[in-house]
């Protein structure tokens, strides 16, 4: 039998492309992955709510411009290969004449490429302003503000509403991984690049009732979720009193009410209502509505007596 270093031996030896046997092939695979889910999961640029607000001239009209509610979140610069070739030029840069004796010197010139990232960055901060200047004249969540918007720049619509799409599905995909393991080579990667803190993104939250947390309370027939009772304290909230994005309110248990001013604003619980019907209640409550029954009635009389 021939030796493993004789020619007849070499001469059956698959032949192997670059790359492979070294593993540099594995190596462009995941660093190609790592930047599409870098570029796919950039954390967005969140505003502050007063990003259009003007303090200098006090003879702007109030309330006539968004100043309050800032531009949903978006993303205004990604990683790419213009990026990673800018950070490893910067490190070779540092280092490289770190061995080299003082009278040697090396030239580093100034590259069509970092000028042209130098005017990418310009048009970046360029589009930023516009946005914010563009949600200073509308407000979204206004009636027929939307369709106007649509018509005039929709790119600002379809680039927030691609990017609540990718939130979620990082939420959804990190979830579903750990909850049920990793089955595919794309879960793989995905929670490789996740575990090494390559790429982030938002979690889903869930929000359990103070009564599920009693043994009695999941099941009872006489807690809100079941009697109905959303309007216990008689409140009617604002429209958007429950957003978590743009304009909130400051306190979100308390959120935005209206002032109970119409007849079914009060006494609207289940224990309230089923009073009223047999006209029970504490002495004080019956004594009160007694008093307003007859005030309605005499003055029910008086008119009847005019006609």
């Amino acid at each position: 039998m021939p030796s493993i270093g004789s020619a007849s031996a070499s001469s059956r030896m698959p032949s192997f492309s670059p790359g492979q046997g070294t593993n540099l092939d594995k190596g462009r695979e995941i660093a190609g992955a790592d930047m599409e889910a870098r570029q796919r999961y950039t954390t967005p640029t969140t505003f502050p709510a007063n990003a259009a607000s003007i303090s200098t001239d006090a003879s702007r009209p109030i309330g006539q411009y968004n100043e309050s509610q800032a531009p949903a979140p978006v993303k205004y610069n990604v990683p790419g290969p213009e990026e990673q070739y800018m950070n490893n030029r910067q490190e070779i840069r540092k280092t490289a004449g770190a061995g080299m004796t003082g009278s040697i010197m090396r030239t580093d010139p100034i590259t069509d490429q970092e000028v042209a990232y130098l005017q990418k960055m310009k048009d970046q901060a360029e589009v930023a302003d516009f946005d914010v200047y563009v949600n200073s004249l509308i407000n979204p969540r206004k009636p027929g503000e939307l369709q106007w918007l649509m018509s005039v720049y929709p790119e600002f619509v379809q680039r927030r509403i691609e990017q609540v799409h990718q939130d979620y599905e990082f939420a959804l995909r990190n979830q579903m991984i750990d909850m049920w393991g990793i089955n595919t080579k794309d879960d793989l990667m995905f929670k490789y690049l996740v575990d090494q803190k390559k790429v982030d993104g938002p979690r889903l939250g869930r929000h359990v009732a103070l009564s599920d947390t009693y043994a009695a309370g999941a099941l009872s027939p006489f807690i809100r979720p079941f009697n109905g009772d959303s309007k216990v304290d008689g409140a009617l909230y604002a429209p958007f009193s429950s957003a978590k994005d743009g304009a909130q309110p400051t306190d979100p248990v308390a959120g935005w009410k209206f002032i109970a001013k119409n007849p079914f604003s009060t006494n609207r619980s289940t224990k309230d209502m089923a009073r009223s019907m047999y006209n029970t209640g504490p002495p004080t409550e019956v004594t009160a509505r007694n008093a307003a029954t007859l005030l309605r009635r005499a003055a029910n009389t008086q008119q009847y007596n005019r006609v």
